[in-house]
């Protein structure tokens, strides 16, 4: 009598647990891991090679620096939401931001560093993706801070220009035929007010923010990797000159003429250049 009693008793709690499991059960994340390579047209970029027929003067290219900071990861479901990716912080990811560092020291890339970064790593809840979306550059949040105290990839005294105008979103660096001392691409906020009120750092706010979103609809998640590719960059610019007056290359000064190709390949505007996203070559998917 007693077991039988014992048994009554046992049974539904036996299935409530087994019911309560299947209820609280969460699907564990699905690991993202994007490959992001870099080229000069067809050919892997690399610190110590060179280059030949980039740009408009077809000149010679020796890599300098190749680094790019994203944020603001986003897969594209299938039914067209985009979803966060919740990135992994480590020395090259922090805050959701991630340093895509192309350069070690070889050749001319002395500004490098030994390690290197080719990939975007997190995680998003299990589902069908087919689309990569990010926007270049560190958000406005966290560009004017106080680089001393920054965790890792926002700690770079080499992406840094100063607390009122924030980081270099790129640092694209080259030696070229006519340009002994390097074709630069500095991609950053410019025009930044002066800090607000009572502030001592910072800005009041930036005309132009140069972020770039870049939008990968057509990427698969599994075998896809994303491309930049300097050459397509390049491909309307004559690397060999400078203007007149400016810095060499384009350090994102809507005063300096060598910007605007670079700018359209980016999709941003510049002077009486509207920004036309579509126009954005730089980077693709693969």
């Amino acid at each position: 009598m007693t077991s039988v009693l014992r048994s009554r008793l046992l049974l539904p709690l036996a299935l409530l647990g087994v019911v309560g499991c299947g209820e609280d059960e969460v699907p564990s994340p699905q690991t993202v891991n994007i490959p992001v390579i870099a080229r000069v047209g067809t050919e892997p970029f690399a610190c110590g090679s060179v280059y030949t027929n980039v740009g408009t003067s077809k000149t010679t290219y020796e890599p300098m620096d190749f680094r790019v900071y994203v944020h603001d990861v986003r897969l594209l479901s299938a039914d067209g939401k985009e979803v966060p990716v919740t990135l992994e912080d480590s020395t090259w990811q922090s805050s959701g931001v991630v340093l895509l560092d192309f350069a070690n020291k070889d050749g001319l890339c002395t500004q490098g560093t030994e390690g290197m970064n080719t990939a975007i790593k997190g995680t998003v809840p299990r589902g069908d993706y087919h689309g990569v979306r990010f926007t270049l550059g560190v958000p406005e949040t966290l560009n004017h801070n106080d680089l001393t105290t920054a965790p890792a990839p926002l700690n770079d005294t080499g992406l840094f220009w100063s607390w009122r105008f924030g980081y270099l979103f790129t640092r694209i660096e080259g030696r070229t035929t006519g340009l002994s001392q390097g074709h630069v691409m500095h991609l950053g906020s410019t025009d930044c007010a002066p800090p607000p009120e009572g502030q001592t750092s910072g800005t009041a706010g930036c005309t132009n923010n140069n972020r770039p979103e870049v939008k990968l609809d057509d990427f698969n998640l599994a075998t896809g990797k994303v491309v930049m590719d300097l050459g397509a960059f390049f491909s309307a610019s004559n690397l060999d000159v400078n203007a007149t007056g400016t810095a060499e290359g384009c350090m994102s000064s809507q005063g300096d003429s060598d910007c605007a190709p670079l700018f359209e390949r980016l999709g941003l505007g510049f002077g009486a250049q509207a920004a036309n996203p579509a126009a954005q070559s730089f980077i693709r998917a693969e």
